[in-house]
């Protein structure tokens, strides 16, 4: 674990979990993604299941595959590994919530302001800053 407190690796392991764990939860069951993200297939066009399987489901579960595997092999790759891997992740989940936030204040017409919208971000930046956490206590020192 190098110079990084173990609680750190801990604290983005359990991140990594929930975001492939919610991708392969999406993967194997995509009415689950679309329960989640709230949007469903439009009917006019073929094939739309296969876009929760493949972005909210393959992509999210490798992605934090990538973070887990870093992780177990921080031995051998060391610290820059998780920091990278774990930075990129975290990048996607503060996305999440900057693209949530604008909708919320700009798409007011589309009744975004709701309580779901406002606990998706909390939700997304606790994502990130746990997944961001080995690259910010390098920061720190």
């Amino acid at each position: 674990m190098g110079e990084i407190a173990a609680w750190i690796w801990i604290v983005t392991g359990f991140a990594a979990l929930a975001g492939a764990g919610m991708g392969l939860a999406s993967l194997a069951v995509p009415r689950w993604g679309q329960s989640v993200v709230r949007l469903g297939p439009d009917p006019r066009w073929k094939g739309g299941w296969a876009e929760f399987r493949a972005s909210f489901g393959g992509a999210l579960a490798l992605l934090h595959g990538a973070v887990l595997l870093t992780l177990v092999m921080s031995g051998q790759a060391g610290t820059a590994a998780v920091m990278g891997a774990s930075f990129a992740a975290a990048l996607y989940w503060f996305g999440m919530a900057i693209g949530r936030l604008v909708s919320m204040a700009l798409d007011s017409a589309e009744e975004t302001r709701t309580s779901y919208n406002a606990a998706g971000v909390g939700f997304e930046l606790i994502m990130g800053f746990a997944l961001a956490a080995p690259f910010l206590a390098h920061l720190s020192r």
